[in-house]
């Protein structure tokens, strides 16, 4: 996917990075059948460190009800795992449970086989099949991926305090596949993509979401058979952008694939366009190449600006 270039996010050089961790997983998913191979007589109730801080205070450690050490190839396999990693003053930042994973010491990147949850910043994700990097800042989940989001709010009222019917409030996305990337704070969701909260709900074959450096959502990018809903309206477009701080969305059309939003408020309308941004905390709503029908009369903006006069 090409994101909208106002972004000015180079996708390229992004999801080479991508790929090259991708093979990293596949690596290690072959170490994982090896080592359970080679399981002999594990020990029980291990804990194990696996990085440190500068100063030599535990940055990342492993937990496991059983566990064994391959020390000819750095390996660590485990069963129901719990992976850690703290900050330096100890507060933990994350946190994996796992069913079954591999960690290699050297790369201190793991596979986890079967299902798992992730904790960052009180935010939730799960799936089955999960590349984790610590060095990288990285983590993949190849199926069911579901994440639940604290605290979010899709419009310019949260930013500011509002309380009530624009208090913040929980979101969740699912996906097929999900790469998150702390570093670079971008977050690639691909395929059957699915963003709700109880006001606001997105769709869309794959979807960027960009944030802040405090993880914090700033902007979404959406491709593929949008559907944004909101309220009484309901729009479709080949691609979307939304943009937090604005509280705007703003959908592309496509040549024979106009963006379409349509009102089931008092006077139901449909329009058309080119492009289409609207603002999801205030009736504001602006269109480029417009076609308008209201109430079941279709017409250009002039002819309805026409009808007015009239």
């Amino acid at each position: 996917m090409a994101p909208v270039a106002a972004f000015a996010f180079k996708s390229e050089d992004w999801l080479a990075k991508r790929e090259i961790l991708s093979r990293e997983a596949e690596r290690l998913q072959v170490a994982y059948t090896s080592c359970v191979a080679r399981i002999d007589e594990p020990a029980t109730d291990v804990t194990i460190p696996i990085e440190r801080h500068p100063d030599g205070s535990v940055k990342a450690s492993v937990t496991a009800k059983k566990a064994q050490v391959f020390l000819e190839v750095g390996m660590i396999w485990g069963t129901e795992v719990v992976v850690t990693q703290f900050s330096t003053n100890g507060v933990v930042e994350a946190r994996v449970e796992a069913d079954n994973c591999v960690i290699d010491r050297t790369t201190k990147s793991g596979w986890v086989e079967g299902h798992a949850k992730a904790f960052y910043l009180g935010n939730e994700v799960e799936g089955d099949g999960i590349y984790f990097s610590f060095e990288e800042e990285f983590v993949t989940i190849y199926a069911n991926t579901k994440i639940r989001v604290k605290d979010q709010k899709f419009d310019t009222k949260a930013i500011v305090g509002g309380g009530g019917k624009n208090a913040k409030r929980d979101a969740e996305i699912a996906a097929r596949r999900t790469d998150f990337d702390r570093k670079d704070g971008v977050v690639l969701f691909d395929g059957a993509v699915r963003v709700a909260d109880s006001e606001y709900s997105l769709g869309a074959d794959m979807l960027y979401a960009f944030l802040d450096g405090t993880n914090s959502l700033k902007r979404i990018v959406a491709d593929g058979s949008v559907v944004v809903t909101n309220g009484t309206r309901s729009g479709s477009c080949p691609r979307a952008a939304y943009v937090k701080s604005l509280g705007r969305v703003t959908m592309y059309g496509e040549p024979g694939k106009p963006a379409k939003l349509a009102d089931d408020g008092r006077r139901h309308s449909d329009v058309e366009g080119r492009k289409i941004s609207f603002w999801l905390d205030s009736e504001q709503v602006e269109v480029e190449g417009s076609t308008l029908t209201v109430d079941g009369v279709s017409g250009g903006m002039d002819d309805f600006i026409g009808q007015a006069v009239k």
